[in-house]
């Protein structure tokens, strides 16, 4: 038996070195799960944010729809002490007491009908600009995703443009998120 027995390690060593080296996970990688992460948290924080606020531009639609209600029935009202007091007159008694009372609330009605219209309108541009900035989120989400969607693409497949894609994407939809807290 020989002492020593020779083998030829510089092959093997070269090998093991390729093996590694293709193995070797390239450095851009890493920061594709990080742009992921950084857009899933602003997308959880978009789908929050957007079903708040159509929640609330519902809220202020119901609102408006009552206070229009309050609105037409003062007209009513107002339309129903008109027709009383111009009766009134017909027969003679525009001086009376009750012809009085009728013209002060025709006048009690008209005001109340200003105000009323005034918080309707406001209520209904109220949730107008809700749904605006709803709409503004919802795109968010749907940006951020496809950010992420691409950004898994691009790890898979070792792919740096499909990154580059994943990350235009995911940029829009953070411009869309912040235009939310604005619009």
């Amino acid at each position: 038996m020989p002492d020593e027995i020779e083998v030829d390690t510089d092959k093997l060593q070269d090998q093991i070195a390729e093996a590694r080296e293709a193995e070797r996970i390239p450095p851009w990688l890493k920061y594709v799960g990080l742009s992921a992460a950084i857009f899933a948290v602003v997308a959880a924080i978009s789908a929050l944010r957007s079903g708040d606020l159509i929640n609330e531009a519902l809220i202020h639609q119901i609102q408006a729809s009552d206070t229009w209600n309050e609105y037409q029935a003062s007209r009513q009202k107002e339309h129903i002490y008109t027709v009383a007091s111009d009766g009134l007159v017909d027969r003679g008694a525009s001086n009376s007491a009750r012809f009085r009372a009728y013209r002060s609330e025709i006048a009690k009605e008209a005001i109340k009908e200003a105000s009323l219209s005034a918080a309707a309108r406001k209520l209904q541009e109220d949730s107008a600009d809700e749904v605006r900035r709803h709409h503004s989120f919802e795109y968010a989400v749907a940006l951020l995703q496809v950010g992420i969607a691409l950004g898994a693409v691009a790890a898979l497949a070792r792919s740096i443009p499909a990154w580059y894609v994943s990350l235009a994407a995911g940029i829009v939809g953070v411009t869309f998120f912040l235009r939310g807290f604005v619009a």
